[in-house]
């Protein structure tokens, strides 16, 4: 896991900032596509997840904007008033579960608020390749949006929605583009207008229609929790989770080493490969298709039925 120092910090909108990290002179920082985000080790046991802005087969530095959360569990305010420049943070590889599809004919990007970061990195990759995109970015003022300046040199290619002078938040089903061959669309923001969206999408192709959540989706409905058991492939071993335990509580109490961060299903870190049996999928990163094919799981929040075996 490479040490990156933090090298720019900057205001970008009420509210938000931009974090520049820079390798160390040794250090070959990897490549991403739009949509990836790092983990950033901010201290003990605080450990955040925060997109990508700047996609590159060979990027010179990571660029993050971060929110600073009224709700904050700590990692946005550790950002925001105690990450200094000079400081050096460990940060992970990137991963990307909010990917361009690359079948599309047509992107169209719909974010709310500090959900426009893993947009940005993609209208900037659609930008360098010459794709057909949109973006509705709403916010609840011109002062809480961030990169205005740049989006706002696309021209016709953003629509501007702020709550202040709009009088009230954005109308979801007012703006959604007519359904086409080839068109998708790819949504971040908050909770009520991630709903919006999927709700005035059900009718949609499968896989047209993506997500980014920044938590678990309360309104996401689970079935009961019951027993199940798991076996561990390479060595056999039979593990039996009960009703009131997670998958993850379980594989870690008898000594296999499972890294999670977020525990709600949001993050991809826990993400294992299943090699037979059926999962109770509950996690908000893996696409429909995906989870219908039964081939991997977060097992920090989804459970098995029966019995599982993991590639372990």
């Amino acid at each position: 896991m490479p040490l990156l120092t933090v090298s720019e910090k900057k205001p970008l909108a009420k509210g938000i900032l931009e974090l520049v990290l820079s390798p160390m002179s040794d250090t070959i920082l990897s490549g991403f596509m739009a949509g990836a985000h790092v983990d950033l080790h901010l201290g003990d046991d605080l450990i955040r997840q925060y997109s990508l802005t700047n996609p590159s087969d060979a990027p010179e530095v990571y660029r993050l904007a971060i929110a600073r959360d009224m709700k904050s569990r700590g990692g946005s305010e550790y950002v925001h008033d105690i990450l200094s420049i000079g400081q050096e943070i460990k940060v992970s590889e990137p991963r990307n579960h909010f990917p361009l599809d690359e079948d599309a004919r047509r992107h169209v990007f719909i974010a709310g608020g500090i959900g426009v970061t893993p947009v940005l990195a993609m209208v900037r990759q659609c930008e360098a390749t010459g794709q057909d995109w949109h973006l509705i970015y709403a916010t609840r003022s011109p002062d809480h949006c961030a990169y205005r300046d740049e989006l706002l040199s696309y021209d016709k290619n953003v629509q501007f929605h702020y709550d202040s002078e709009a009088g009230g938040p954005l109308n979801v089903s007012q703006i959604l583009p007519e359904q086409s061959v080839g068109t998708h669309i790819y949504c971040c923001g908050p909770e009520p207008m991630m709903h919006a969206v999927k709700n005035a999408t059900e009718d949609w192709p499968q896989g047209h229609i993506h997500f980014e959540w920044f938590s678990a989706d309360s309104q996401s409905e689970s079935s009961e929790n019951e027993e199940f058991d798991v076996v561990l492939d390479s060595s056999g071993k039979r593990l039996t989770v009960s009703a009131d335990k997670t998958l993850l509580e379980v594989l870690r109490n008898n000594g296999v080493p499972i890294a999670s961060v977020c525990s709600e299903g949001i993050c991809g870190t826990c993400e294992t490969y299943v090699l037979s049996g059926e999962i109770d999928h509950r996690d908000n990163v893996l696409t429909p298709e995906e989870k219908e094919s039964n081939e991997m799981m977060m097992v920090c929040c989804s459970r098995g039925r029966g019995e599982i075996v993991l590639d372990l």
